[in-house]
Formats: structure tokens, C-alpha cells, sequence
């Protein structure tokens, strides 16, 4: 591992001073490569990244706290390393592209009958009448009303206790982390898989045949978290970003660009920069692990603080960093009117992004558990070009990066006229 840190540095020939979007791009470059595997809890991808980031945290000048980077903890997750297969009627699926599992999926294997299902059944209160053995092929185009789509989730529920349930969506497919729930495997399929004279098509699937399989694991993952001191101690800044993602579903790649190589790259950025131009106060820096999995590694760092929350004049949580064509939106700004004011001012006089919106407090990302805590913190995420989400298709190479210097140069102001 360290051979492969060491190349991907000479590769990457940084610059520690200034904004970089060539820094940048170089390090999501890094943390969507393959050999990361999707930052995830296959094939160690999460310690790579965490070997590869405390690299860089040295490399920049950022100090660990107490001689190390890292604070670990363990969880448990359900880890799909094994490969996943879906065959429907007479075609076989692409993991990741035509279907996914459920992420809270149990283990089913083997070849089935089906019964179909659509809304007309979860409409009404008459019994749904699975026949024993079959498998649900459920279509979900028009279950919308709250009610149906609580029937929706208990039929599904009561079945996957007994058989596998395919659910066929017609929206995009999108990923996530979790944990055993359920007996058997639920799995969602594009609705594209069908042709367009679908209801034809559908009625001709008889059968489906299925191998997924996870496998339930404690893990040991760590937060990164180090210091740039600044010209005074008695308060401190703090940037976050998570730096975890979603791993491999069989041999489905999530590289996670956007959700969360961004910010993660923009926070060593701005490390980078105050590195060389020392901030007013001591500057924070942490990479948090398993935020996908429920912020666990927030909660974490939160419950057992590496330096003394009462300090933070300030967190700033960097989540979807890609394109600010359209601006920025800060969670829990609403709560530091003053603070925004500010923001809105150096933004008026520079126009560093076309807009700056304001929002609740949300437990969408990892300036949660500091906000109940007390700690004056936001979540910044950008609103631009970017429609990968959670899906194989979030990948460095499709990233945009717009607005990226604009972005930068108002955290970078906001902080230095703090």
C-alpha cells in the first residue's frame, strides 16, 4: 500500500500554496481509483483511503493530535463482496446499471416463480394474496400516496421474511449502506430493463433467478482528524468532510466523485492553502469515516472529542462539492443569521457564487451531531450540473467542477475575515 501512496504523490507533483483545481482533481483522481474500491468495506477500501489521507494530512503540514491522525471504532454493516446476480424472465442484469440490492438485503439464492404486482394492489384494502413460494414482482410506477407506499413497505416486509422481492422502479437506482434486516434478499430493477410495450413484456415473465448473498461484518474504520495552528488559540475553526462512500456491491463499483472525494479534496485544498497562510485562529481538520452508514463516524468524534468542542468558533461540513454553477446551499444557516450575513456580504462584493441559500438544520451530513451539541456548525453542498448520486455513475471523470474557484475563495474569505 505504501508503494501505491508514494506513486500516486509523485503522480499527483503537488503545489501547497493557493487554490488548486489541478490539486484537487488529482486527489478525487486518487480516492475514486479503482484500487480504492469505492471507499467502501470491501477489500479494505476504507483503509486505503484512510492510508492515503493521512499521507496527505503529513504531506501538507497538517499535525496529528497526541502523535497520531486517527481515532477508530468499529460497527457492523452488511458487505456485498460476493458477486450478485439477477436474471429476469431470459436476461441476465448488470449489477449497479440495471439493478441493485437493497442494502439491508438477507441471503437468497436460487430460481423462482413470480406473481406480479403493480398499484392497482395497493390501493384498496383487499388482502394482497402472495401464493406461497412466489416471489412479488412488484412495479412501482404510480404507488405515490403515503398510505400506498406504507402498504408497499409492509407487504415487502412480510415477504422478505419468507422469499426474495423484486421491486421494479422507474426512477434511477440509488445505492446505500446498511444492515441485516431482512430474512431474504429485496432487489430493485430499472424499469428501462423492460421495453416500452411493457405491460406485454411483463406479463410474460415467469420466472427469476438470483444469487445475492452478504455477509454481515464488524469493521474497524477511523476518522482522520489534525491541526494547523493559527495565531491564536483561545478559538478554533474546524473543516470536515467525509470521505467514505459506498464500497462495491459484488463487482459494482460506487467511486463516489461527488458524494464525497469533493469535499474531501476541497477540505485538503483549503488545508493546503492555510498551511502556508496561517489562519486567525487554530484551524481543525477532520475526515470522517461511515458517514453513510448514519453519520456514525460524526456521532463518534462528537461523543468522544479529540479537542475541546466549546472552542469552535466555527465548523464548516464540506458535502457534494462538485459544480456551483448555481450557487451554494447551507444547511443550518438559518440558525447563524449574523454569520450568513457575513458570508452574503463577501459574496456581494466579490460574487464568488451566483447564490448563496439558506436552510434548517437536517441530519443529512456530518455538521449534525456538533449542531445539537451546541457547536455553531453548517453544511455547505454545491447546486450545479451534477445528477450522479449514490450510483456507478459518480465517477472522477464525469465530475464538474464549475464554480470551483469561486467556491474556495469565499470559505477561504469567510474564514479570514472572521
Amino acid at each position: 500500500m505504501r508503494t501505491l501512496l508514494s506513486a500516486a504523490f509523485c503522480l499527483i507533483g503537488l503545489s501547497l500554496s493557493g487554490q488548486s483545481l489541478e490539486r484537487v482533481k488529482r486527489d478525487v483522481a486518487v480516492l475514486t481509483d479503482s484500487a480504492m474500491h469505492g471507499r467502501g468495506y470491501v477489500h479494505e477500501g476504507q483503509v486505503r483511503a484512510a492510508e492515503f489521507l493521512a499521507e496527505r494530512f503529513a504531506e501538507i503540514g497538517i499535525k496529528p493530535l497526541n502523535g497520531s491522525y486517527f481515532q477508530t471504532f468499529t460497527f457492523d454493516v452488511n458487505v456485498y463482496e460476493a458477486p450478485v446476480e439477477l436474471r429476469v424472465g431470459k436476461k441476465d442484469l448488470r449489477a449497479g446499471e440495471d439493478f441493485i440490492t437493497d442494502p439491508s438485503s438477507g441471503i437468497s439464492e436460487g430460481t423462482y416463480k413470480v406473481q406480479r404486482f403493480d398499484s392497482t394492489h395497493f390501493s384498496s384494502d383487499a388482502p394482497l394474496g402472495l401464493r406461497r413460494g412466489r416471489v412479488p414482482l412488484v412495479f412501482t410506477e404510480g404507488i405515490r400516496s403515503p398510505e400506498q407506499v406504507s402498504a408497499l413497505h409492509d407487504f415487502e416486509k412480510e415477504a422478505a421474511a419468507n422469499v426474495p422481492v423484486i421491486r421494479v422502479v422507474p426512477d434511477k437506482l440509488t445505492w446505500s449502506v446498511g444492515q441485516r434486516k431482512h430474512r431474504e434478499a429485496i432487489a430493485e430493477v430499472r424499469a428501462a430493463v423492460f421495453p416500452a410495450t411493457a405491460k406485454p413484456v411483463r406479463e410474460k415473465v415467469k420466472k427469476i433467478s438470483l444469487s445475492i448473498k452478504p455477509e454481515m461484518r464488524t469493521v474497524s474504520v477511523a476518522n482522520l482528524i489534525g491541526k494547523i495552528p493559527g495565531r491564536r488559540s483561545d478559538s478554533c475553526f474546524v473543516f470536515t468532510a467525509h470521505y467514505d462512500h459506498l464500497g462495491r456491491m459484488g463487482d459494482a463499483l460506487f467511486p463516489g466523485a461527488n458524494d464525497n472525494a469533493s469535499g474531501t479534496a476541497a477540505m485538503l485544498d483549503l488545508a493546503a492553502y492555510f498551511a502556508e497562510n496561517p489562519p486567525p485562529f487554530d484551524m481543525y481538520f477532520i475526515a470522517f469515516a461511515a458517514e453513510e452508514a448514519g453519520l456514525l463516524g460524526s456521532r463518534y468524534f462528537v461523543q468522544n472529542p479529540r479537542f475541546d468542542l466549546s472552542k469552535i468558533a466555527f465548523l464548516i461540513n464540506l458535502d457534494l462539492a462538485g459544480s456551483a454553477a448555481k450557487g451554494i446551499t447551507v444547511v443550518n444557516g438559518r440558525a447563524h443569521k449574523d454569520r450568513m450575513a457575513q458570508m452574503a456580504a463577501i459574496n456581494a462584493e466579490s460574487n464568488y457564487v451566483p447564490k448563496i441559500k439558506l436552510r434548517g438544520n437536517a441530519p443529512n451530513s456530518d455538521h449534525y451531531f456538533f449542531a445539537e451539541a451546541g457547536v455553531p456548525a453548517v453544511f455547505i453542498y454545491t447546486e450545479g450540473h451534477i445528477t450522479a448520486y449514490h450510483d456507478v455513475h459518480d465517477t472522477g471523470d464525469a465530475a464538474d467542477w464549475t464554480g470551483y474557484a469561486g467556491y474556495f475563495n469565499l470559505l477561504r474569505t469567510f474564514i479570514e475575515t472572521f
